[in-house]
């Protein structure tokens, strides 16, 4: 019996590391379509408190900022229903459109400050998350606050990058726009039927930019690329896999604007300016982001892991050792100075016993 027992605990280790090579294998293997989603919402869940408290520290802030300039701006409207208690509803919301033009460049500037507020700190957020999706990966979990550090040190290429992709993209918007201006002014037949092929190329090139920029994040956060560097990166990593990667953000962003507008409906009924006057319906409309924002930077993480898989043959062992390079080039220099005092101690002990040698 002894003897028994014996054998089995000594195959406790080898089957638990066997179990443990069977999991490498199925996280580190190429996924289908189907099978993308599932791994990111398993990483999702596995991690619900790192994620789910990084995606508050980023949105929680605009959404109160929002709330308060909503609150300030459904005061206004209240009061002018009750300066024209006769109006239907729709007239009072035209009556609130024209006090909002009247006042655009308020409007105008307290939009800008939140747009440029909130996605600083959403780079943050998903440098930090896709940091947290990729120490899942690797088997070494981190806590929110030490991956939002590592995220925040990405932050100059992760601004530089969007700054790149952001400025390409509403640049073709605004030549777009502006050949439809001035096909309209001209009234010329030959210059809307520019505006229009112009239109459906650029809408064209957009999928094929979007889904070859999509990988940018994790190139940056877990290579450690430069802007230009990672926008290169992505386009080798999606070589090929454009479709992939454009099927799953799309189909993920679909699901996002159902809900929202679902959760629009049920709260906010017909009104169409409660989600950005009333104080409720800009929280509502940040519940949806709430889950969008984490899930997006996993499921960037899981193709980016799943193409390389494919395609270069990544193992955990070497996604270990790039993240531990990345941390290790931005964590400071490890000096204790009294391990070099001991050292100067032991230099001068050898030298004196080397001196009464001699002598």
């Amino acid at each position: 019996k002894s003897s028994a027992r014996s054998q089995i605990h000594q195959r406790i280790p080898s089957l638990n590391n066997t179990n443990k090579m069977r999991e490498n294998e199925e996280l580190f293997a190429h996924l289908s379509l189907g099978q993308v989603f599932s791994r990111s919402i398993n990483v999702f869940v596995d991690r619900f408190d790192v994620f789910m408290t990084l995606s508050a520290v980023v949105l929680v802030p605009a959404a109160i900022f929002g709330a308060v300039v909503g609150l300030t701006f459904g005061m206004e409207a209240i009061m002018i229903a009750k300066m024209h208690p006769e109006e239907t509803e729709e007239e009072q919301a035209m009556d609130m459109i024209q006090f909002l033009v009247n006042h655009t460049f308020a409007v105008a500037a307290v939009f800008l400050i939140n747009i440029i507020v909130s996605t600083l700190t959403t780079l943050v957020g998903e440098g930090a998350m896709v940091r947290a999706s990729a120490d899942t990966y690797a088997a070494q979990p981190q806590g929110w606050w030490t991956c939002a550090k590592l995220g925040f040190q990405h932050f100059c290429a992760l601004w530089g990058a969007g700054c790149i992709v952001g400025g390409i993209i509403y640049g073709g918007m605004l030549f777009v726009g502006l050949l439809f201006v001035q096909a309209a002014r001209s009234n010329s037949g030959f210059l809307a039927f520019l505006a229009f092929a112009g239109m459906i190329t650029y809408g064209v090139a957009l999928v094929y930019y979007i889904s070859s920029v999509m990988l940018i994040f994790p190139v940056i956060i877990i290579e450690n690329k430069g802007p230009m560097n990672a926008i290169r990166r992505s386009f080798e990593v999606s070589e090929g896999r454009r479709c992939y990667i454009f099927c799953a953000i799309f189909v993920l962003w679909v699901v996002k604007l159902i809900v929202a507008q679902l959760l629009h409906n049920i709260f906010n009924g017909d009104n169409p300016l409660a989600a950005i006057l009333s104080p409720a319906g800009i929280i509502v409309s940040f519940i949806p982001d709430l889950i969008y924002l984490p899930l997006n930077s996993i499921l960037k993480t899981v193709l980016y892991t799943s193409i390389r898989v494919d395609k270069e043959g990544l193992t955990q062992a070497v996604l270990q050792r790039e993240l531990v390079e990345v941390e290790s080039i931005y964590s400071p220099p490890n000096t204790d100075y009294r391990q070099v005092s001991l050292m100067d101690e032991s230099k001068d002990t050898v030298a004196n016993g080397l001196v009464s040698d001699f002598a």
